[in-house]
């Protein structure tokens, strides 16, 4: 699939792309993890998947080149309202490089992090440490929520890891953006308001397929 953003060497078994595609796809809707996550949080139980899309672009709107690309974005059907998902997939990759670093490779990638901090609150310092790939896929999920005139949104890491990897860099992001102090695994944390929309994390974490290896 040359389309995919990780390139063709990832779509293949034992890596994200593939662990997360195979998953949904295999589901035929919402995978049973996902569903049992968010059953477990008022705001999202009983959601019914109504459209996905892997590799999905969300232009960030600041003029810079380089959307924000999720690997997977779901659109969900409440009772009330819809609600969007920008999940992660993830099985040994970080979520790329730290705010510092990515901040110091060009001058013009200020406008955008500024952009980013101030839609979730969270003050320079304190992002410096922090996974550059969580700001702009939260956004993402926020931006593609206002889109659709959603509700609710929500950054979702789907993890196939047996060594959690990644856990503490989005429990360290999760705790910044004043979702949750103390983040578990398994269960929706939040909400935080970003102006209309009611923002959600979640993580889960999943075996790889069986094809995968």
């Amino acid at each position: 699939m040359p389309h995919l953003g990780k390139g063709a060497a990832h779509w293949k078994p034992g890596y994200s792309a593939h662990a997360l595609a195979s998953t949904w796809f295999a589901a035929n809707g919402l995978p049973r993890s996902v569903r049992q996550l968010l059953d477990g949080s008022p705001a999202f139980a009983g959601a019914e998947l109504v459209d996905a899309f892997f590799e999905r672009s969300t232009d960030l709107g600041d003029g810079l080149r380089g959307p924000s690309q999720s690997d997977l974005l779901a659109v969900l059907g409440l009772d009330d309202a819809l609600a969007v998902l920008a999940v992660e997939g993830k099985v040994r990759e970080t979520f790329g490089p730290r705010v510092a670093s990515w901040r110091s490779g060009s001058p013009s990638r200020s406008t955008r992090l500024v952009r980013l901090l101030d839609l979730l609150g969270v003050a320079p310092a304190a992002a410096d440490a922090l996974r550059y790939q969580l700001f702009h896929r939260s956004a993402a999920a926020i931006y593609e929520a206002r889109r659709y005139r959603a509700r609710r949104a929500m950054l979702l890491v789907h993890s196939f890891s047996s060594g959690e990897d990644g856990w503490l860099d989005f429990a360290a992001f999760v705790a910044a953006v004043g979702l949750d102090s103390v983040p578990e695994q398994g269960r929706v944390l939040g909400p935080r308001r970003v102006g209309e929309i009611e923002f959600y994390a979640g993580w889960l974490t999943d075996r790889l397929p069986s094809d995968a290896g």
